[in-house]
């Protein structure tokens, strides 16, 4: 477990606790949502005929071999899942890299950092290359722990930044998609921040670098206000279905 001491503009500290290996936070030992775990059982349509098709491809790869109806089953069901740790190791990549770009920047790291070793996280790290250089980025953080003292939730925001003489967030994706759930994500990280800095967001980023065609898609919000309340909704959701499960610690 790690202390991160969380700043506020009133000189105030919290003591965020981070486990990593659960990516779970706590304050003062109590149990605290992250905003991805709040955020999880939203539907993402795209996701469906995705693992579709990771099915129908192991078929075809492997229909020649001799497996029983229930091996065969067992293959196509779980095919989506190989694809996805090696989704989630591109992601870890591209993200490490930026992070360290952006240290880098701010003088925190000192060497200059080096391209990833996969292929498809290199194209994810052009693409975010592409987009500043396209505008004006004057970085304040990379990777920063936050925490809200109101509503009691955490998360990590990848970036803070001043993008074209704006104060925003920026949430990295290697996704395929950009999905409606990100835009609520970043307006949680946008109540933290600004509680953090004194200082009102003016609008977050949803930044996806493609891991495929290293080009980049990026989805600008200035609705932080309607998009917090939405996420709000579904932190009393989850808070209630915890409590209608009698978790324990939660």
């Amino acid at each position: 477990m790690t202390v991160h001491t969380i700043e506020y503009h009133d000189g105030t500290t919290v003591d965020l606790e981070f486990l990593e290996k659960k990516h779970s936070y706590s304050v003062d030992g109590k149990y605290v949502p992250a905003t991805t775990t709040v955020l999880d059982n939203i539907a993402k349509p795209a996701l469906v005929p995705w693992a579709a098709s990771m099915g129908a491809r192991w078929f075809l790869e492997h229909q020649e071999d001799e497996l029983s109806p229930d091996d065969m089953a067992k293959g196509i069901r779980n095919a989506h899942r190989a694809s996805n740790r090696e989704a989630l190791q591109i992601g870890h990549q591209a993200h490490g890299y930026c992070q360290n770009a952006i240290e880098w920047k701010l003088g925190i790291r000192k060497e200059v950092p080096s391209m990833p070793p996969h292929e498809n996280a290199v194209n994810s790290v052009n693409a975010f290359r592409n987009w500043v250089k396209e505008h004006d980025v004057n970085w304040f953080a990379a990777e920063q722990k936050v925490y809200n003292r109101e509503h009691k939730y955490a998360g990590t925001v990848d970036a803070v930044a001043e993008v074209d003489d704006e104060f925003c967030v920026i949430d990295f994706k290697t996704s395929k998609a950009i999905y409606s759930s990100h835009h609520l994500q970043c307006a949680a990280y946008a109540s933290c921040v600004a509680d953090m800095y004194g200082r009102d967001v003016e609008c977050s980023y949803v930044l996806r670098l493609d891991k495929l065609s290293g080009e980049f898609e990026a989805a600008k919000s200035t609705e932080l206000d309607d998009n917090l309340r939405g996420f709000l909704g579904f932190l009393a959701g989850y808070r209630r279905i915890i409590k209608l499960e009698n978790r324990p610690g939660r």
